[in-house]
């Protein structure tokens, strides 16, 4: 789990640098890269953080962001409950 800390005003947190090398967000020196990141807020609590390479996609191109919705599409009966 990540602590929220304060710089300038706003929240800052860190990315685990196990999930930048896993994404090749790592140079040589093992040191995070140069990269520029988006942050959307998707509702109270929860943020995504995606690495932008010029254009950013909306959210509901993001591959992921798809793959939950049809997880949650299929685990909902035609009534919009849940089997739980």
């Amino acid at each position: 789990m990540q602590k929220l800390q304060h710089r300038s005003g706003s929240g800052l947190v860190t990315i685990p640098k196990q999930f930048l090398e896993r994404d090749g967000l790592v140079d040589e020196a093992g040191e995070p890269d140069d990269a520029h990141l988006t942050v959307d807020r998707l509702g109270e609590r929860a943020y995504v953080v995606r690495v932008c390479d010029g254009d950013v996609p909306e959210l509901s191109e993001c591959d992921v962001i798809q793959r939950l919705a049809a997880e949650r599409i299929v685990d909902e009966d035609v009534f919009g409950q849940t089997g739980e």
